[in-house]
């Protein structure tokens, strides 16, 4: 299948896979981007072109004033949530323009955030995603399939949503990461946005000098940027550690960490995001006494240890590695056609 993934703007370069590696238009040498691992391994949906025959991205405002590059594509998933939502561009970036330059494509709307930015950019949101063969994003649950965004969308817009996994790179991640010999250390994590930080750092410090466990967190300097540390050194350092706590409390993230996290061996405690509770079912709680509880328990049985972590493995290789998303993908796109 050839595959395109789509979005009207963001600060990635447009780029295209071969033999596993992307390369980017621009310059076609291989290709990293800011959140990326190597040019081998990307983050979230920014996987999606790896997992087929042929894949690319296209950022489309950098082909506005030279076309859009010229391929037969079989599917299209085309996060239109920025620029393109705005009513002084919308027809620059608008499906019928996508149908002409690839009429042989199914056209699936990708929901990438999800709210936008005000009342006018919704009303063109649902304009969007009608105009598209069917609506589409990543998060599986339940709970997420029925947050208040997407009950109000599904009411407004006439098409079939799917929901799949987000993809993991879980084998990139195991070879470069993974070991088994673990430092007895917590590492205390938090998301960017303030919001979903919760009590992770307050309480890591109670149970790393009650217990005499080490706790470690990003170095950040006053006025330092949060994302200061690339990819590769982040997880380099974090992945050393037996135990992972993310107290974050949103139950309407897919949560991207905790899918690196099972992919390397640790073991994480906490947090409400939607991968917590399919790996670490356990410890999928902000609620302290019970994470105080099976801390504990872990570091006093090296077996409970070894379960959790197989656990955790094979969980995420079932439902997101590459093999999982892309058979859910293909199962999707034969209903289409």
């Amino acid at each position: 299948m050839k595959f395109g993934l789509m979005t009207d703007d963001t600060a990635i370069n447009s780029y295209y896979i071969k033999d596993g590696t992307a390369f980017g238009y621009h310059n076609d040498e291989p290709y990293i981007y800011h959140h990326a691992f190597s040019s081998e391994c990307f983050v979230a949906m920014m996987n999606l072109p790896f997992l087929f025959e042929f894949g690319c991205y296209i950022n489309w405002i950098e082909w506005q004033d030279k076309g859009l590059p010229d391929y037969d594509l079989d599917l299209i998933f085309y996060d239109n949530g920025k620029i393109g939502l705005e009513d002084k561009h919308y027809h620059d970036y608008k499906i019928d323009i996508l149908r002409e330059k690839y009429p042989n494509a199914k056209i699936m709307g990708w929901i990438k955030e999800v709210n936008v930015a005000n009342e006018r950019r919704l009303e063109n949101r649902v304009r969007f995603l009608n105009d598209c063969d069917a609506i589409i994003t990543s998060g599986i649950s339940e709970n997420f399939k029925n947050i208040d965004m997407f009950k109000y969308l599904r009411s407004v817009v006439d098409k079939k949503w799917y929901f799949i996994s987000q993809p993991v790179n879980t084998n990139y991640l195991f070879d470069n990461f993974y070991s088994e010999e673990k430092e007895n250390v917590i590492y205390a994590y938090l998301p960017n946005p303030m919001y979903r930080r919760g009590r992770t750092y307050d309480f890591t410090n109670y149970l790393g000098d009650k217990y005499n466990i080490e706790v470690r967190r990003k170095p950040l300097l006053p006025g330092q940027d949060f994302a200061h540390m690339s990819q590769w050194d982040f997880i380099d350092m974090w992945s050393k550690c037996a135990y992972h706590f993310n107290m974050d409390p949103s139950d309407i993230h897919p949560g991207n960490q905790i899918m690196q996290t099972a992919s390397v061996g640790c073991i994480n405690l906490g947090g409400l995001n939607e991968s917590h509770n399919i790996l670490y079912p356990q410890t999928a709680t902000c609620d302290e006494n019970i994470l105080e509880e099976k801390f504990v328990e872990y570091l006093n049985d090296e077996n409970k240890r070894f379960e959790t972590i197989q656990y955790a493995w094979e969980k995420v290789n079932e439902v997101y590695g590459y093999k999982s998303v892309l058979n859910q993908i293909n199962k999707i796109y034969e209903e289409l056609k």
